[in-house]
């Protein structure tokens, strides 16, 4: 029998759904660690973090092989440290250990003594690897395997539809993986209109009771017609393979966590598209990206973790969504990152039954920090690009906001109800750059003890979408650029290459709009009443 090449990412947390409300105590947890790795605690490896980028099929006369040859990256940043369900060990294996399954609407056949098939539904009752080819239109893989068992389903040109539940339902087993054989082309979809009996597994079309892994480098396209298209109750792994998910809910889904370390993966999703909601757990409802590229078009949130988010690497452009990344900690340590959204970009908030929220008291307004209450919520910066363009806060921290590298620009509201920046608690830049525009109705400026300080334009004429605004210092050093995307009258830029009481010059095209002082803020305005969750419309 000869083995396809089968691709293997890397390791992936699983997420919760956002019901009820984060527990206290997950979320300060995770807020410590996230804080920590931003001050050199991050460089802690996943414990099962090797990234499998390969499987290589390895012909002999005696056998054929299917094995992993893993290139292993310490993934740095705060959630990487947690331990997840991925092990490298189940994305290799033996040839000869394969069992085939053959789906067809005329009569599926299997050589394996652990499948068994009634009608259009095919059920694996034991821990073993499947090699599935051929298709149902109006059927359904099942895995019924023991709870100490890891099955793997290797999809190699599979297609599977089902009109009345999941077209892939994993109802128990330890783990499932899920791999995408090498050059070729698989669908998963479910019907419209259908519920799961006693909830044994989510509403998708894959749906998984288990930890459930999507390796390989084959392609998979997901279609989710009644809820989500991918779910797990457990946690969530991506590791590679081409995934093309459409949902009528959420996208993706792993209540533990969600870890995307590789592949290419486009979402589009009528409610969040990328989501952890384990609200619980001390260490889970989290969502990672360290690898891979990620495109999302979401009809709420683009990427949401009950209790944390961290990117730390690959490229995610989330070209649509209500808000664009939401949690109670935020973390931006790396990677290409663009945001697109209708209300805020960034949100950082808690929940309000956590006790920070309970405890929060109003502080002022104006200026420096400008907000209502610090809900303990945190949003760091301290790596990678990121590009805002936002109709309502651009960054938003019901929290904190740290900046302390990478490079943000912020294209902010056109409407003087919202800022580029709205901050409650502290505001403090150690280092990177920051440069915002936005209609001026709503300036938050760093803290009185921020390392760096910002310099704010007003421009008494708005200048036009499309130009490029630069900020030289005194000797005609650009210092920040940014081309608008909307007309904006209110420019301000802070970093490590802003110096308190330095006069700066905004430049357009050679030309002089403005210039200002480092430190001088010449209006301020109060910050929002503070982004809360689940406002967006429901797709």
């Amino acid at each position: 029998m000869t083995t396809p090449n089968t691709p293997t990412p890397s390791p992936a947390p699983s997420p919760t759904p956002r019901s009820g409300g984060r527990g206290p105590a997950g979320f300060r947890s995770l807020r410590r660690m996230m804080m920590a790795s931003t001050v050199g605690l991050a460089a802690m490896a996943l414990a099962a973090c090797g990234a499998a980028t390969a499987i290589t099929g390895t012909d002999s006369s005696s056998s054929t092989t299917a094995s992993t040859t893993a290139t292993t990256e310490t993934v740095a940043g705060g959630l990487a440290s947690i331990d997840t369900h991925v092990d490298e060990d189940d994305l290799t294996w033996d040839a000869a250990d394969e069992q085939t399954i053959t789906l067809a609407d005329s009569g599926s056949t299997s050589d394996s003594d652990a499948v068994s098939i009634d009608g259009s539904t095919v059920t694996i009752t034991a821990g073993g690897v499947y090699r599935i080819t051929g298709s149902l239109s109006d059927g359904q893989v099942v895995v019924a395997a023991a709870e100490d068992e890891t099955v793997t389903l290797v999809l190699d040109g599979a297609a599977i539809a089902s009109s009345s539940g999941p077209g892939i339902s994993v109802t128990s087993a330890d783990e499932v993986t899920i791999s995408l054989a090498s050059g070729t082309e698989n669908s998963v979809a479910d019907g419209s209109g259908y519920s799961v009996a006693d909830d044994a597994t989510p509403v998708a079309a894959i749906a998984s009771a288990s930890d459930l892994t999507i390796a390989g480098d084959g392609s998979l396209t997901v279609t989710g017609s009644t809820n989500d298209g991918i779910s797990s109750s457990d946690g969530l792994a991506i590791l590679g393979g081409t995934l093309s998910v459409t949902a009528a809910d959420d996208g993706i889904r792993g209540k533990d966590y969600v870890s995307l370390t590789g592949g290419d993966v486009t979402i589009s999703a009528g409610d969040d598209a990328l989501k952890s909601d384990n609200a619980t757990d001390a260490d889970r409802g989290w969502v990672l990206v360290s690898g891979g590229t990620l495109s999302i078009d979401a009809g709420d949130d683009a990427i949401t973790g009950e209790q944390a988010v961290e990117i730390s690497g690959g490229t995610v452009d989330i070209t649509a969504s209500y808000e664009g990344i939401e949690s109670a900690s935020i973390l931006i340590s790396g990677g290409d990152i663009s945001v697109t959204s209708s209300d805020d970009g960034l949100n950082a908030v808690a929940s309000d039954d956590s006790e920070t929220s309970d405890d929060a008291e109003t502080a002022g307004g104006f200026g420096p920090g400008g907000g209502m209450g610090d809900d303990g919520s945190t949003l760091t910066i301290s790596g990678g690009t990121l590009a805002v363009d936002a109709e309502g806060d651009g960054l938003d921290s019901n929290g904190s906001l740290t900046i302390s590298g990478g490079e943000t620009t912020v294209n902010g509201p056109t409407n003087a109800g919202n800022g580029a920046v709205d901050v409650n608690g502290s505001y403090i830049v150690t280092g990177g750059s920051l440069v915002t525009a936005d209609a001026g109705g709503m300036v938050v400026s760093p803290s009185e003890d921020s390392e760096h300080p910002a310099v704010q334009f007003s421009l008494s004429s708005a200048a036009n979408a499309g130009d490029t605004l630069e900020v030289q210092d005194s000797s005609g050093t650009t210092v920040a650029t940014i081309t608008l995307t909307k007309a904006s009258a209110a420019i301000i830029a802070t970093g490590d290459q802003v110096v308190d009481g330095e006069s700066y010059t905004l430049v357009s095209d050679g030309t002089e709009l403005a210039t200002a002082t480092a430190g001088e803020i010449t209006a301020s305005g109060m910050g929002g009443a503070g982004g809360g969750r689940g406002t967006g419309p429901r797709g």
